[in-house]
């Protein structure tokens, strides 16, 4: 064994050149494999962040109260690890614009790891029994307080008719305030939180005292356990014990008043039992793991064929090593031993560099998105770089795992290779020339030149396949981005809607969202225009009789592939999605006013009226910038039928159609495929959405669209904010500009760049370095050929040529195979995408880069070759012939 360690050591440094090419490859390899753990461990870190900043620092919780005789048992469990404590909601009566104040109280180390001290505007989070954080709402509808004064609260229940009334309800007839004992606090604190106008309260938050906890209080505990992992077994029984009701299954979310903290367990890998295998894996890790199992394909593939190439060159040495009793145990480990030895150095630097270029990333990814002021808040770019032990074990150990399976197939493969064989072709495609049949290259004087450098070509692709497939692969990388990056910018150039709005609110709520928001909005004094909507989406059904001569001529809805759009087939005609609308009265108003017609006609509730805007594309598959818009509906259809889901489900009704026009009511407003678009007043919808079942928690979401002169967008974006904080929290709207928009999309395409490029900047410097290192030890091996082709009257300008031609055909021949499977993808692409056709994307494609990547390539190959033959030029002929060991 001491034998074989010395003779590996020995190897390395005699072939320095093969030594180095191979470290660069494997420290590329580790950096790419480096940057994608990377990556996905700091997104991880990101979503755990997050959702601990949303949810709380919890793993399950019960929705069933218990009492203060029934805490030491949770914080005495052996499974719990902490308990935070949170109140139920008790009613107070104040004298102040809303008669009610529901206080909810929480304990200390709830208000520490849970997710309310995120949402505090201004001010702390409360530490004694007496002090309140109060919803931001408060302070702007009673500006006699604010945050270090007082404030008196009657505590007590609301009653009707003898029965308690929810803090929550509105305010009913007859019922009354049974108050018991009044309590001074004093505001510390003002949160961000829903609070609608025709609410007859505010809420706050209080301190927990556990010492003075009364009796009969209704507390919630949130916990965290010890093992976690075993939540789902530990956390019903603790419900068990407690008293809690069983629920319906052991597999659903109530059992024994059991609730959990989903997001949270999912990224620490703890699922539900019933939930399936490919559920369980949360989309964000699904994907940075297959693009980490991708690159490890990558590196794998790589390093493969750079030991390929480095165990063919070393074939003499073996075959006489193995001449003079090496076994082929023997062989192999030394081979892998070798392979070791030279991937021990590369491993670490490439860890270190994979760590330096994601920081790198990270730092010009921050600067950019301050550069542009950006609000990338709770945003996956907004990463923070953070790295572990684990994760710098984890990627040695895929590195090093690389590297076995990499060296596993040469290794065995040349421990059995025959001695006289090993020795005689010492490096050269041997099972290539014995294969070969007889060659039909013309040897002629004028064309032997060009025939012997593609005989060697043909002989030696081996040594150069490593090469050949990380050129390949980047380039069909690059051109794959660059054919994605031509489709968006065709996309933006030819089917997007040019942006009439310079800004858009958008507020998500699943009750009607308090109209105090919008006025305030409209009232901002660099807003030029505005319009106010909701968006309700129905279906509808439609006869072919509806159909517009237009349209039928067309090919109407028989026309229609009903695999690729959302239209069903009925036995009388189709269903089609509806996008009903409705417009603030004051906007819908004016445009119908505009249009001729007067709006009274449409506020009957009983027999709700609107708007239909009857356009189709003529052509489906064109992009808008070829688009031709025509009639959808006959202009006889005055009615149409309206569900609230598929099939005719939910509640059903009637709209009769008022103006057809052609004429948008929203400008900008953008159409998709085949759906019916109908507007009408806000109000009347809303009293439609009263008979609707409206599941989620957006279900009443609105848009503000806001006119802005660029120039005053940022300001009126923090007006918008300042107003916000008083009515919702951060999670429950969302601003959009023009501005950000196009800042965004500048800093995706140049984050995308930068890591594309990186990628393909790594994968050429494999390509390049191994062939820098193929072609001279080619060209060395061959001396002796080269002396024979002197010797036999070939010139040197001669053999300079034929070495010139082979530095050519090496140059373009990755190209010969990433050409066209490139230009198959993009065929591939305009096949499945039908609104761009071939002359679309070939516009928009930069052939400046791929120019340059090609010539750039070429030229770095070139001069392998170029400095190869200086030295070739210098041999003597009965020097090398003389040369045993050549």
């Amino acid at each position: 064994m001491k034998i074989l360690m010395e003779y590996t050591w020995n190897s390395l440094k005699k072939n320095k050149k093969n030594t180095i090419s191979i470290m660069i490859a494997v420290t590329i390899a580790t950096i790419l494999l480096s940057t994608m753990v990377l990556a996905t461990y700091m997104n991880w870190n990101h979503d755990i962040d997050k959702a601990i900043l949303r949810n709380g620092n919890y793993h399950g919780s019960f929705y069933s109260g218990i009492d203060k005789s029934q805490i030491p048992y949770l914080k005495e469990n052996q499974k719990v690890d902490e308990v935070y404590l949170r109140s139920e909601y008790y009613s107070g009566k104040i004298d102040t614009k809303r008669p009610y104040f529901n206080i909810s109280y929480l304990n200390k180390e709830y208000w520490e790891n849970m997710y309310e001290k995120n949402f505090i505007l201004e001010g702390r989070i409360p530490e004694k029994s007496d002090e309140i954080v109060v919803i931001g709402n408060f302070l702007k509808e009673n500006p006699q307080y604010k945050i270090g004064d007082k404030i008196k609260v009657n505590l007590g229940y609301r009653e009707k008719e003898g029965k308690n009334i929810d803090p929550f309800d509105f305010i009913g007839e007859g019922e009354t305030f049974i108050g018991g004992k009044e309590k001074e606090y004093t505001i510390v604190a003002a949160i961000s939180g829903k609070s609608l106008s025709y609410e007859p309260y505010y809420g706050g938050l209080g301190f927990l005292d556990e010492d003075s906890i009364d009796e009969d209080m209704k507390l919630f505990p949130f916990l965290r356990m010890e093992n976690p992992r075993n939540i789902y077994k530990d956390l019903p029984e603790i419900g068990r014990m407690l008293g809690f009701a069983k629920g319906e299954a052991e597999d659903s979310h109530d059992y024994y008043s059991s609730s959990y903290n989903l997001y949270y367990l999912r990224l620490q890998g703890i699922f539900p039992p019933s939930l399936n295998l490919w559920e369980r894996v949360p989309e964000s890790t699904l994907i940075f793991s297959i693009f980490i199992l991708f690159v490890i394909l990558l590196f794998v593939i790589i390093i493969y064929n750079v030991f390929t190439v480095w165990s063919n060159n070393r074939l003499r040495q073996l075959g006489i090593l193995k001449s003079i009793g090496a076994t082929p145990k023997q062989i192999k480990s030394t081979i892998v031993l070798e392979a070791i030895f030279i991937s021990i150095v590369p491993i670490i630097i490439g860890v270190i560099l994979g760590h330096l270029f994601c920081y790198i990333i990270i730092d010009i990814v921050n600067s950019m998105i301050q550069s542009i002021n950006l609000d990338m808040n709770g945003s996956m770019f907004n990463l923070v770089f953070k790295t572990s032990p684990i994760v710098i074990g984890l990627i040695l150990i895929l590195s090093f795992l690389a590297i076995l399976i990499s060296i596993s197939r040469p290794a065995k493969k040349l421990s059995k290779i025959l001695p006289i064989e090993a020795i005689k072709y010492g490096g050269l495609d041997y099972e290539h020339l014995r294969k070969k049949k007889r060659k039909v290259n013309n040897y002629s004087p004028s064309n032997i030149i060009s025939s012997l450098a593609k005989d060697f070509l043909d002989g030696n692709k081996k040594a150069f396949k490593t090469t050949i497939i990380s050129i390949t692969i980047s380039f069909v990388i690059m051109f794959v981005f660059l054919t994605f990056r031509s489709l968006n910018q065709a996309i933006t150039d030819l089917d997007t809607e040019e942006y009439y709005y310079s800004m858009q609110t958008r507020v998500l709520t699943r009750e009607p969202a308090d109209e105090n928001i919008f006025k305030e909005i409209r009232k901002i004094d660099e807003v030029n225009e505005s319009i106010t909507y909701k968006n309700l989406y129905l279906y509808s059904k439609a006869k072919l009789e509806y159909e517009s001569d237009g349209f039928k001529d067309v090919g109407g809805f028989e026309g229609i592939d009903i695999k690729k759009y959302p239209i069903n087939k009925l036995e009388d005609g189709y269903e089609i999605p509806v996008v009903l609308t409705g417009i603030e009265n004051e906007d819908f108003n004016r445009y119908i006013k505009s249009q001729g017609e007067e709006p009274e006609e449409y506020y009957n509730r009983e027999r709700p009226k609107a708007i239909l805007l009857n356009l189709v594309k003529e052509d489906i598959n064109q992009p808008l910038a070829r688009t031709k818009f025509i009639p959808y509906f006959h202009e006889k259809v005055n009615n149409i039928s309206i569900s609230e889901y598929e099939n005719q489900k939910g509640y059903n009704f009637h709209i009769d159609i008022g103006l057809q026009t052609s004429v948008k009511p929203i400008k900008d407003y953008n159409l998709q495929d085949y759906r019916i678009y109908l507007f009408m007043s806000k109000e009347v919808l809303n009293s439609i959405m009263e008979n609707f079942d409206l599941p989620g928690d957006y279900s009443h979401s609105e848009r503000i669209n806001l006119l802005v002169d660029e120039k005053d967008i940022n300001s009126v974006k923090e007006k918008i904010k300042d107003i916000m904080k008083y009515y919702l929290s951060e999670d429950d709207y969302y601003i959009w500009n023009i501005l950000d928009d196009e800042a965004e999309q500048k800093m995706m395409n140049k984050l995308v760049y930068l890591i594309i490029f990186s990628i393909i900047f790594f994968l050429g410097i494999i390509g390049v370095s191994n062939a820098y290192s193929s072609i001279n030890n080619n060209l060395r091996n061959r001396r002796r050929e080269f002396a024979m082709l002197k010797s036999m009257g070939i010139t040197k300008s001669d053999l300079n040529k034929m070495l010139r031609l082979e530095g050519i055909y090496y140059s373009i021949y990755s190209f010969i195979i990433s050409i066209p499977i490139s230009l198959i993808f993009l065929v591939f692409v305009v096949k499945i995408n039908k609104a761009f056709n071939f002359k679309d994307l070939i516009m928009f494609l930069n052939y400046k880069i791929i120019v340059g990547y090609v010539i750039a390539i070429f030229i770095s190959i070139y001069l392998a070759y170029y400095f190869g033959i200086k030295k070739v030029e210098k041999d003597e002929i009965v020097t090398v012939l003389k040369d045993e060991s050549i």
